[in-house]
């Protein structure tokens, strides 16, 4: 059962985890073929502090695989993690949220039948995940050990995050508090990772946790298992005190209840008002996330240029995805594209949530009240377009904030900032059209929504690193965004993507009007 409702979702997060480390492979390929390109590249980006804390230190550049490994390593390998609790969490507690695992229990399986599934499709990612990764290392120049590293790297660190969202699906009565507990835990440590790389005297921040074990594996170096196992060692104890506790506990219970809400109240009256409520612990993780990683582009803005100067294959790399032009405001528009593109997640995710409650019957139980089908689908078309404003305005802040910080300039800063992100919108909700179509036609087809944001980036932004012919680029609505502001306003594209996402909404309200729900 759990195979086939993973049968669109884990595929398609294992190949877009492997695409984007193919991209990468591809673009350090082009940019860094002789041993002179690569120490440049150690030289400058790879002692940058905000590198540092984001990637980790270079200090292997003997080969092509050591440079890609690198480049997309530890953030990958948080993703991969992340991705691979939020399995187990969908597998475990949001099954038992919605009845189905007490639909399963009462026939003849076991009590530790749901957790042990999710666990095996859990296993399954993972170790496919690593296996891949190895694979890719060796026709860039790995040997054996250091691509087994790389594949232990992302094996044993999912491990550790799939057994710690199981015991964190125990512990939270909702699938909500219990993606939260794993990704802040995942993340937690991907920062104390970070601290450590980058602050002297605080080395040891590395051993508190499974990011820090995997950058201690050192793939290209010491090629060391021993922080491996300690990942294995926390996969077995947390799927052990899992169990004891899926043995032990009510089914539904949990420790970390929500908080209730007041017995009766006057603020959720209206459609818009109820959208909104349902939306805003989604808007306001996303949000909080982006703006965090926006704070780490925006460091690394004032160094952009004195990197570069060391290093001429970051200005290549920025000018073929960017253009010409200052290389400071080229990477503000270049990384605030890719900001647009997780504001667009976001905006699917959102609407998984729509299928979920029309699978529940929610749905089905509001528009029994005097609430029309237009109006529930208006309202909640209107919230995705405030999710989408909003978190670029997060995005925006961060960037601009950090970059001030550091070069002092706020009012440059700020504006660059909120020009890069206000392009993006239209862009953005161009793909939120889509999904709106998606769903307005068919429920199920929203899967695919992920789909479309896939190809969409692939063509897109890194089109150009691929040499796609400039016809397959412009299918993703951002290659017509203006990079702004490395390039002056043009205000016909904003004008176009705008009426196509407006367009496209209106395709999906009349599609949803017309169809049967639930």
């Amino acid at each position: 059962m759990n195979i086939r409702r993973e049968r669109i979702i884990s595929p398609v997060t294992v190949v877009l985890i492997v695409v984007i480390n193919l991209s990468t492979a591809a673009s350090v390929v082009s940019m860094y073929s002789t041993q002179q390109e690569k120490a440049a590249l150690a030289a400058s980006a790879g002692t940058n502090a905000a590198f540092s804390f984001l990637l980790g230190p270079l200090h292997h550049i003997d080969s092509n695989a050591a440079v890609v490994s690198w480049r997309a390593g530890l953030f990958m390998i948080a993703a991969t993690a992340v991705c691979v609790a939020l399995t187990v969490t969908r597998l475990t507690r949001k099954e038992e949220e919605l009845g189905r695992v007490e639909l399963v229990r009462s026939g003849a399986t076991g009590a530790l039948a749901p957790l042990t599934a999710a666990l095996v499709v859990a296993v399954v990612v993972s170790v496919v995940v690593g296996v891949a990764m190895a694979i890719l290392m060796v026709p860039l120049g790995a040997g054996v050990a250091s691509a087994a590293a790389v594949g232990a790297q992302y094996t044993t660190t999912a491990l550790a995050a799939a057994g710690l969202a199981a015991v964190g699906a125990q512990f939270a009565a909702t699938s909500r508090i219990a993606n939260m507990v794993a990704a802040s835990v995942i993340l937690g440590g991907y920062v104390l990772r970070g601290v450590g790389d980058i602050a002297d005297g605080w080395s040891w921040l590395q051993w508190l946790s499974p990011m820090g074990w995997a950058e201690r594996i050192d793939p290209f170096g010491a090629n060391s298992w021993w922080p491996a196992l300690a990942s294995l060692a926390v996969f077995a104890a947390s799927v052990g005190g899992a169990v004891w506790m899926s043995d032990r506990r009510d089914l539904g219970g949990g420790l970390l209840q929500p908080r209730p809400g007041p017995a009766s109240t006057d603020k959720l009256s209206t459609m818009p008002a109820v959208a909104t409520h349902l939306a805003i612990p989604g808007m306001a993780s996303w949000a909080s996330a982006i703006t965090t990683y926006a704070l780490v582009i925006g460091f690394l803005i004032p160094s952009i240029n004195d990197i570069a100067s060391s290093n001429p294959q970051i200005t290549d790399y920025l000018e073929k995805l960017g253009g010409a032009g200052d290389l400071g405001t080229v990477f503000t528009s270049t990384m605030m594209g890719y900001l647009g593109f997780a504001a667009a997640a976001w905006a699917v995710t959102a609407v998984g949530r729509l299928r979920a409650d029309e699978s529940a019957g929610r749905t089905e139980t509001l528009l029994a009240t005097p609430i029309s089908r237009s109006t529930y689908f208006i309202d909640q078309a209107v919230v995705l377009v405030i999710g989408i404003v909003v978190i670029m305005a997060c995005a925006a802040l961060g960037v601009g904030v950090a970059d001030a910080l550091v070069s002092g300039g706020w009012g440059a800063a700020l504006g660059h900032a909120f020009s890069a992100a206000a392009v993006q919108i239209p862009a953005a909700l161009v793909l939120a059209g889509i999904v709106a179509v998606l769903y307005g036609a068919k429920p199920a087809w929203t899967l695919g929504a992920w789909l479309v944001l896939i190809v969409a980036f692939l063509v897109g932004p890194l089109g150009a690193l691929f040499n796609l012919p400039q016809w397959a680029r412009d299918i993703s609505p951002f290659t017509h965004v203006p990079m702004v502001p490395a390039e002056p306003m043009r205000w016909l594209p904003i004008i176009l993507l705008t009426l196509i996402a407006i367009a496209a909404a209106a395709i999906g309200w009349r599609s949803f009007t017309q169809r049967d729900v639930g």
